[in-house]
This record gives C-alpha cells, sequence and structure tokens, in this order.
C-alpha cells in the first residue's frame, strides 16, 4: 500500500476535467484499488468521478492518495503527474 498526500493545484480545484482523468487512470488499473480522501472527511472511490467531485476539492485542498495492488507505484506516479500539472488544463 503506497500513501502520499497531494495538493490540489487547478484554479478551479477538483473540477470534473480533472475528476475524469483521475478516474480514467484508476480504471485503467483495476487491479489496484484507488482511493483519495481529504482529511477526515469522506473518502472517495478513484474509479468514480461522482464520487471524486464529492469531495469538494478546492485549489490549495491536501488530498491523501492510497493505493494498493500489484501497480500502486505506476499509479500513485500518474496521479501525482495529475495533480502536479493541472491535468494538462
Amino acid at each position: 500500500m503506497k500513501t502520499r498526500d497531494i495538493v490540489v493545484q487547478c484554479e478551479h480545484g477538483l473540477h470534473l476535467r480533472v475528476a475524469s482523468s483521475v478516474a480514467v487512470v484508476a480504471r485503467e488499473h483495476l487491479k489496484t484499488t484507488v482511493q483519495l480522501s481529504c482529511g477526515n472527511c469522506r473518502k472517495a472511490n478513484a474509479c468514480s468521478v461522482l464520487e471524486l467531485l464529492t469531495l469538494e476539492a478546492g485549489k490549495g485542498t491536501h488530498l491523501e492518495v492510497v493505493t494498493e495492488g500489484p501497480d500502486e507505484v505506476g499509479v500513485m506516479t500518474a496521479l501525482a503527474n495529475i495533480f502536479d500539472h493541472g491535468a494538462g488544463i
């Protein structure tokens, strides 16, 4: 299991396009479980765009990303790239 703290960089927070990018990565690796949470609030399955949007993560929000499975390192790296580079937006 890998855990990493990621900060939402996008000006508009974790919005639909960013959430979609995260979900695409998570769905490409179905044997690896991916969850995002902000602090002690709710957790979201990264495969679900709707669950990701319910986190209501604005710019500057710290998200805990947890990956567990055979490709946990690769998934974590891909997700970190999405948030570090604003999902190309």
